[in-house]
């Protein structure tokens, strides 16, 4: 498996690699600055964007007595978005792109979320002692504290 994670992150690089060489020389190498940068930039207000309309969002749904599940999710995905633009390269911008688009989102929500609904569960049980006959024993304590042992 870390053979196989290695070989994923190996392509991915090169893929990216060749992606900027091809694009930096057809258009050249100033406007390909450009446009990482650009790029770079976007992510950046994404994520700020995105903080910022996620803390105002789960302090609605929390005073309203919702579960912001869908919420998170959504600031995740954007969040995650975010991220791959600011990773230079282009292929990490397609992919953010990709997570963007309302449909890729609604298909990662449900997948992610019947994930952690598999993963979820409630148990109702209350577990009673077999020999309990009724009888409650009622205590005092005082706690004491040791001197020699406290910080000074």
């Amino acid at each position: 498996m870390p053979l196989l994670i290695l070989l994923i992150m190996g392509l991915y690089v090169y893929l990216e690699l060749s992606l900027l060489v091809a694009i930096g020389g057809a258009i050249g190498v100033f406007p390909l600055i450009l446009l990482l940068i650009f790029s770079s930039a976007v992510g950046l207000w994404i994520i700020r964007l995105r903080g910022w309309y996620t803390m105002l969002r789960l302090q609605q749904q929390l005073r309203q007595g919702e579960i912001p599940s869908q919420s998170l999710m959504q600031t995740a995905l954007w969040l995650l978005a975010g991220v791959l633009f600011l990773i230079p390269g282009f292929l990490s911008d397609l992919l953010a792109l990709i997570l963007l688009l309302p449909i890729s989102a609604r298909l990662l929500e449900k997948y992610f979320v019947g994930k952690v609904r598999s993963f979820t569960f409630f148990s109702g049980n209350y577990r009673q002692d077999k020999h309990d006959d009724g009888t409650v024993y009622e205590a005092e304590y005082e706690k004491k504290v040791d001197e020699d042992k406290r910080l000074r």
